[in-house]
């Protein structure tokens, strides 16, 4: 049976000890290092999009306070 490989996305077959493409190990031990790495990335994307999301909403609140006062100014 094939797998792919996490690291290349290659197909590679389950009993292979490594991939042939990229050289990525299936050793256990690595496998969880490898799980531990990309549970790290998700949590600083997270981390990222969180920080993203509030500098979007700071500039939200200084347009529409920029248009209120222009607003009041123009009227």
């Amino acid at each position: 049976m094939l797998t792919r490989c996490p690291e290349c996305r290659h197909k590679v077959s389950d009993s292979a000890k490594s991939c042939p493409s990229c050289g990525f190990s299936f050793d256990p031990q690595d496998l969880e290092r490898y799980k531990r790495q990309l549970e790290r990335l998700r949590e600083h994307k997270k981390e990222v999009n969180r920080k993203s999301a509030k500098l979007q909403l700071i500039w939200l609140l200084i347009f529409v306070v920029f248009i209120a006062v222009a607003t009041w100014v123009t009227s």
